[in-house]
């Protein structure tokens, strides 16, 4: 007779976590898409969609203290961060190291350099929106959309401008690599995380490090879902035996 709550339990958790300007609706569909033995658990920070009425974080710890809070770590789970959410991934998995906790089975950091590339990135959080915007719109893959439409500035300034000022504002501090199965991939042609830069993730870990770019920019997580889907499923079966 089939168990569903034994199924349900040999499930891997899949947490994600959004990019910049971002919620959890950004992985809308991942779940229907992938293998069904991959639970896919998007995390949703605050100030926006469902947890709109919450001031956004501008600083790094304490959002990555509450996904420490979030993450279930007494089973196998793993992680999948792009632009800020691959910072906040690599940090919440370098927090639970060092509170002893068990480290992610897959760490997968998406569209974010290594830490000590980043140090000349464009500072723009203090800017007023539309010195903001126009700034945002040379250094940064924005959808056009958002630029074109002022309501929708309007609503995503508070957040996007928060979401840079955690990026601005951390401050990397070494620690002995991580040891366990990452992979980091990247998007061609990217200017927020160069091939380089995405590759320089090895740096974090004592276990070879998978590197992949895709055709589609920065945001290639969405044009080029389709392969990102079947490698991240290939990637989670291959380093956990499913």
């Amino acid at each position: 007779m089939f168990n569903a709550s034994r199924a349900e339990s040999s499930r891997l958790p899949l947490y994600c976590f959004p990019y910049g300007g971002a919620g959890a609706s950004a992985y809308r569909g991942w779940g229907g898409e992938l293998p069904g033995w991959l639970d896919v658990r998007p995390m949703q920070f605050p100030g926006r969609e469902n947890r709109f009425r919450e001031p956004p974080y501008t600083r790094l710890e304490p959002l990555v203290a509450e996904m420490a809070e979030r993450v279930e770590t007494g089973t196998p789970y793993a992680l999948f961060g792009h632009s800020l959410g691959a910072l906040v991934a690599f940090e919440l998995t370098r927090t639970l190291r060092r509170a002893g906790r068990p480290t992610p089975s897959l760490l997968v950091l998406s569209g974010f350099g290594s830490p000590p590339q980043l140090r000349d990135r464009t500072q723009v959080s203090h800017l007023e929106p539309d010195a903001f915007w126009e700034a945002v719109a040379v250094h940064y893959d924005v959808t056009p959309e958002v630029l074109a439409e002022p309501l929708l500035r309007e609503l995503a300034y508070p957040v996007l401008r928060a979401d840079l000022e955690i990026v601005e504002t951390y401050v990397y501090r070494p620690e002995p690599p991580l040891d366990l199965p990452m992979v980091a991939w990247g998007g061609v042609g990217d200017p927020e995380a160069t091939e380089a830069q995405v590759a320089a993730w090895q740096e974090h870990n004592r276990q070879p490090v998978e590197v992949r770019i895709f055709p589609g920019g920065h945001f290639y997580i969405n044009s080029s879902r389709p392969a990102v889907l079947a490698a991240l499923a290939a990637t989670a079966r291959r380093v956990t035996g499913r």
